[in-house]
């Protein structure tokens, strides 16, 4: 008889990297039940099996639900911080085999009744409980709002700690998405965790070809907030003069305002800078795939926990520069599929793309060979392994 298997993630708000993840058990484990705050069911338009779990009412959904039923409320999710761990510690599940908490913040205060086997896919730590909070998007927040977190942040402390202990009272398997996260559990939670990396769905980029030799341009992918870096790669190339395609939006409208005057100001300096940053806006996956396909390297600055978006580079070729310091020191291999930079400086940084430049016999094949760890059935098995034993 198979494994009774429920997964429980803090909300599907977003198309993401956790969200590939619980996608991805859904594929692995068809009949699961997934837990969630709530769904808003038109950010998943291109995730099928969360769509299907929706229909066939394999998705759990609190009384959240109805509030954020109303498109004009969802804007505001953020705002309910304080209710996300209340929500989840009056709701109990029962009777499953294994449970898969998959979360950054509230899933873990869920109870638990006749759970034999608890594992902890740990996306990070709760990121504004223990990171620094220049690291933390807040600007869309209401400014009352960002005044009342350091309120609430005591109570919130007492929730998860309760949680935590919880958690190790059952004995629960803890794993984390990178080495970096892995230091992070230690350090935070005292605890120790296995290391699974995300999944990244490495068949679709089997039939995108490579350009070689690639175009004149480097690529950043990802949303343009503050603490992504976008400026430190704007400074850079604009003082290297190198093209950069930038793709993504922002929900903060003065941080494209900020960007667009350092550019502004370094071509009235020199007009022959006029055309060397391009911003691309949203793109499809299929642009993603040729723009990667062409770009000279990916550029990927900020300090993330893992970041999909720089494997799917390598999956396809295409080299990536990236800081040192967090989840890229899973994936990158100097020399091999990119190289790193060690300081968020425009000096570091305008080393490293020379260096990547001075270096002409990039091997396509080695650089995708490099992505095949991070396989979605190299996932599926590792946790397979996990119920399983």
């Amino acid at each position: 008889m198979p494994a009774k298997i429920a997964i429980v993630h803090d909300y599907l708000f977003q198309y993401g990297g956790a969200e590939k993840c619980v996608e991805t058990w859904l594929e692995a484990y068809p009949e699961a039940t997934l837990y969630t705050s709530f769904f808003v069911s038109d950010k998943f338009q291109s995730a099928p099996l969360i769509l299907k779990a929706w229909e066939e009412g394999r998705i759990k959904t609190s009384w959240l639900q109805t509030l954020f039923g109303f498109k004009p409320l969802q804007k505001y999710f953020k705002h309910l911080v304080i209710f996300y761990p209340i929500v989840f510690s009056l709701w109990g599940i029962k009777g499953y085999d294994t449970v898969i908490l998959s979360s950054t913040f509230c899933a873990k205060n869920i109870r638990f009744i006749d759970n034999p086997k608890i594992l902890f896919y740990c996306y990070t730590p709760t990121r504004f409980l223990h990171r620094d909070e220049r690291e933390m998007d807040l600007k869309t927040i209401n400014p009352a709002l960002r005044l009342l977190l350091p309120l609430l942040y005591p109570p919130l402390r007492w929730m998860e700690n309760k949680a935590i202990k919880n958690l190790n009272k059952r004995k629960t398997h803890w794993i984390a998405i990178s080495s970096f996260i892995q230091d992070e559990i230690k350090r935070i939670y005292k605890v120790d965790s296995q290391v699974i990396v995300p999944p990244v769905d490495l068949e679709r980029f089997k039939n995108v070809k490579r350009v070689e030799p690639s175009e004149d341009f480097y690529l950043n992918i990802g949303r343009i907030s503050f603490h992504k870096q976008v400026d430190l790669l704007v400074k850079t190339c604009l003082k290297l003069k190198k093209k950069l395609y930038i793709a993504g939006a922002t929900a903060y409208q003065p941080e494209m305002d900020r960007l667009q005057e350092i550019i502004d100001k370094e071509i009235k300096k020199d007009p022959a800078k006029k055309d060397l940053i391009k911003f691309l806006g949203r793109i499809s996956d299929d642009e993603m795939d040729d723009y990667l396909s062409r770009a000279k390297a990916f550029l990927f600055p900020p300090k993330e926990d893992f970041g999909i978006v720089p494997v799917e580079a390598i999956a396809i070729g295409c080299p990536v520069i990236a800081y040192s310091v967090g989840g890229s020191r899973e994936y990158i291999k100097p020399g091999v599929n990119g190289v790193f930079f060690d300081h968020h400086t425009v000096e570091s940084l305008s080393e490293a793309i020379l260096e990547f430049e001075s270096k002409t016999d990039w091997d396509t094949k080695a650089i995708i060979e490099s992505s095949k760890r991070f396989s979605k059935p190299n996932f599926i098995n590792s946790f397979s392994e996990l119920i399983n034993s």
